[in-house]
């Protein structure tokens, strides 16, 4: 092999071991894009559209009233379709008269339906603050309606005075999923 021949072939030789040992270069800068959302939802509300109302009763009677019955205490949320929501219901474990003795207030219960026409087995609950009661709107696009009917029972005594009993239960209603 004559020498120039001899030389281009080991400078190509070399030429091809460096370029093998020198890692190539990384890109000095790459792109990509990333997608960006939200969705805006229903504001929660609640609306209360019935006091539960015992109506009149006697010293030393009982009286129930079933979360279905049309003296029930009832109210309704809007909310988001298919949004998860917890409700806490804290109620009084008395009515107070002007002056006298309280009426207690016993065997709480709910029923809760997507229709205003309550049905359903009635759940009970204690006075005081219920543990929270998870649920889900209906599945559907847009606000929708959750309803719910209180039933509970109070005793008069012999002693209870003629007079009107009041007191005020708190219900409290948040997304979970926001």
């Amino acid at each position: 092999m004559p020498v120039v021949t001899r030389r281009i072939w080991i400078a190509a030789q070399l030429m091809i071991v460096t370029a093998l040992a020198v890692p190539a270069h990384a890109q000095s800068s790459v792109s990509g894009s990333l997608a960006v959302t939200a969705q805006v939802v229903t504001p929660l509300a609640l609306v209360v559209s019935h006091s539960l109302d015992f109506g009149r009763l006697l010293t030393s009677s009982t009286k129930t009233i079933a979360p279905s019955a049309a003296t029930s205490g009832r109210f309704g949320l809007i909310g988001q379709g298919g949004s998860s929501i917890t409700v806490t219901l804290s109620m009084p474990a008395s009515l107070n008269p002007t002056a006298g003795q309280n009426m207690p207030i016993t065997g709480w219960t709910y029923v809760v339906s997507d229709s205003p026409v309550l049905g359903g087995t009635p759940v009970s609950f204690t006075s005081g603050t219920s543990a929270p009661i998870a649920l889900t709107f209906a599945s559907v696009a847009g606000s929708t309606n959750m309803y719910f009917g209180i039933g509970a029972t109070v005793s008069a005594s012999a002693l209870a005075p003629t007079t009107a009993y009041t007191g005020t239960g708190q219900i409290t209603a948040a997304y979970t999923d926001l």
